[in-house]
């Protein structure tokens, strides 16, 4: 009998209908391709209290997918690159065959095998490829992210809204057709979401750094350290993957602001250690201030101004303290 080489990892906390529909679009095609053997998904439940670990036991067995779940012991770190890096282990360690990760999230949709297909088809032509992602769309059909170049130090001391409304951060698509007729490109950083890896690419970088990077940054840091290994990555063209969360919140939501800056500055001091401090905490401190006084002047809802005077003043006043 043939064992799985493809593992595809799946973190979930708190998103049942979510990883239902993830699930269930991984099975209108697994069972009836050559990948109903290649294929064992490991879902790593991070504690969730919705009744996603009661379904997966139940329930996801039911879809014709070989499916695994783990769960984290007492105490132990349940963070999102914690996850990932543990799903990966456990998949190591059991599957001999092992070849490629496919990192899958509760907010993706991969809906035919054609994609998967193009993606291990660039890997296993291209030297040093060491993940290939999708073009991303939402439901409705518009353009959803897919990753970013290597960050820009001026780009973080503008801020995100600058970057933002001029697109300073858009990806320089360099798009070929040379294997299997599949349009791909290099991009710097892929995001987990979904993204084909292989698997040694992935044990010579050691995977996610879950201390310094928990959740924001945690794939920008990986990609950086891949390319200081010499491997690449990059994406392929393609309208069957969906990444779309449909409005619903993550865990971490409410520190969302916070975690990207604190994650973004833990990058450029790791990466970039002699330049970060043209921007922090000066620079940054400055900008902040800046954004304070802009939220007074030109929000005029009184809920809306409140709430981002919360998170603009909890950055005022964390960023000298890296943050944290």
């Amino acid at each position: 009998m043939l064992e799985p080489d493809i593992a595809i990892i799946i973190n979930s906390f708190n998103r049942l209908d979510l990883l239902k529909e993830c699930l269930k679009a991984l099975a209108t095609w697994i069972p009836s391709t050559q990948f109903k053997m290649r294929c064992v998904a490991v879902v790593y439940d991070a504690g969730s209290t919705d009744g996603s670990l009661q379904w997966l036991i139940k329930e996801a067995p039911k879809l014709g997918i070989a499916l695994k779940v783990i769960t984290p012991k007492p105490e132990e770190d349940t963070s999102f690159a914690a996850g990932l890096n543990a799903g990966v282990a456990y998949a190591h360690a059991r599957y001999p065959s092992l070849k490629y990760l496919l990192f899958y999230e509760t907010d993706n949709q991969i809906l035919s095998s054609y994609p998967l297909l193009q993606a291990i088809e660039q890997i296993e032509n291209r030297s040093r490829l060491a993940a290939c992602g999708f073009t991303v769309r939402l439901h409705n059909g518009n353009p959803a992210g897919v990753g970013q170049s290597f960050p820009s130090l001026l780009n973080f001391i503008l801020g995100n809204k600058i970057v933002n409304r001029f697109q300073l951060e858009r990806i320089p698509y360099v798009w070929q057709e040379e294997i299997g007729g599949a349009a791909f490109s290099r991009v710097d950083v892929v995001y987990t979401s979904p993204l084909l890896v292989r698997l040694d690419a992935w044990l010579e970088s050691g995977g996610l750094d879950a201390t310094m990077f928990p959740f924001s940054d945690c794939d920008v840091d990986w990609a950086r350290r891949l390319w200081q290994l010499s491997w690449k990555m990059g994406v392929i063209r393609t309208n069957d993957v969906v990444h779309d969360n449909q409005a619903t919140l993550s865990n971490w939501s409410n520190t969302r602001m916070i975690q990207s800056h604190r994650g973004r500055l833990r990058y450029f001091k790791r990466h970039h250690p002699k330049s970060v401090f043209l921007a922090w905490p000066v620079l940054l401190t400055v900008r902040h201030l800046f954004e304070l006084l802009s939220v007074q002047i030109l929000i005029r809802n009184p809920i809306q101004r409140f709430r981002l005077t919360k998170q603009v003043s909890s950055l005022l006043r964390t960023s000298i303290r890296n943050y944290e």
